[in-house]
């Protein structure tokens, strides 16, 4: 039988759509498999989980496809342990099924950590240290000396605290800070729109204390805004205390509230203010 004859017969088709048959298969199959691999076309938004819980999070099923990993945890006042405070890639990204969520939590106030050495440095450079522990502020204490905004003690519940004591992560230090009589005033940093903790650590830089605090709603340590602040005075007489006024950022009158306030073209607050806060050793 020549070939001309052979392609004519069923015998010859019927091959060639077995052959055809099993390569659409082996094809069909190859692709899918392909497809599983790399999950192409299957990207899902990353849901929002700062401020939640970090126990609430294996019962949210738009996370049973993704891993959450914590990388850091940050004591935080006012927030209990285990509260996310930053996720990344941040909440409405695409990405794939098995992606891992890096977040930062907040960490348990009563762990212990070793106190820093904040004598004989800058207050800028103590409030830095100070926050770095997991620390907070308490006062600035000031006292008459040769060099200004130097850090000479450091006190805890009123007693002295050697660097290396060990204190529970959270805890409120207090300052004693060197002023000299020709140096006595300082700025007022910018600190509209500013968290809590970070006007709070800018104050403390500026050697300024914190005063009362205000909130317009809830207090909510990454929303609460800072909008104004009394007096409204552009520069101060360093140990002056600050009072602080919050509102919501997410909230509609923030921006109003913020563009409303206006600074006071006052002189800054006599020297002589200050000389009852001073602390005598």
């Amino acid at each position: 039988m020549g070939f001309g004859t052979f392609v004519k017969t069923k015998r010859f088709w019927k091959h060639i759509l077995i052959m055809v048959g099993v390569f659409v298969a082996i094809f069909f199959i190859v692709f899918q498999l392909l497809g599983i691999y790399t999950r192409h076309g299957k990207e899902y938004s990353l849901p929002n989980i700062e401020g939640l819980q970090m126990s609430d999070l294996p019962n949210m099923a738009e996370l049973k496809m993704f891993d959450v990993e914590v990388i850091d945890s940050i004591y935080t006042e006012g927030k209990p342990e285990g509260i996310v405070l930053k996720q990344d890639p941040i909440a409405g990204t695409k990405v794939k099924k098995g992606r891992k969520i890096y977040v930062i939590v907040t960490s348990h106030s009563g762990e212990v950590i070793a106190m820093p050495n904040c004598t004989d440095q800058s207050v800028r450079m103590a409030v830095q240290q100070i926050a770095a522990a997991g620390l907070r502020i308490g006062s600035l204490i000031f006292k008459s000396g040769d060099i200004s905004n130097i850090v000479v003690g450091q006190r805890y519940n009123g007693n002295p605290i050697n660097p290396n004591a060990k204190i529970k992560r959270g805890s409120a230090i207090d300052l004693i800070v060197e002023i000299n009589e020709d140096n006595t005033t300082t700025q007022m940093p910018n600190i509209l729109g500013f968290t809590e903790q970070e006007a709070e650590q800018a104050l403390w830089s500026a050697s300024l204390n914190v005063g009362t605090k205000i909130y317009d709603g809830k207090r909510d340590s990454e929303h609460s805004r800072v909008v104004a602040f009394s007096p409204a005075y552009r520069s101060f007489t360093i140990g002056s205390t600050v009072s602080l006024v919050f509102a919501n950022d997410t909230k509609s009158n923030y921006k109003s509230k913020l563009q409303a306030f206006k600074l006071e073209d006052a002189d800054p607050i006599a020297a002589d203010s200050i000389s009852s806060d001073l602390y005598q050793e």
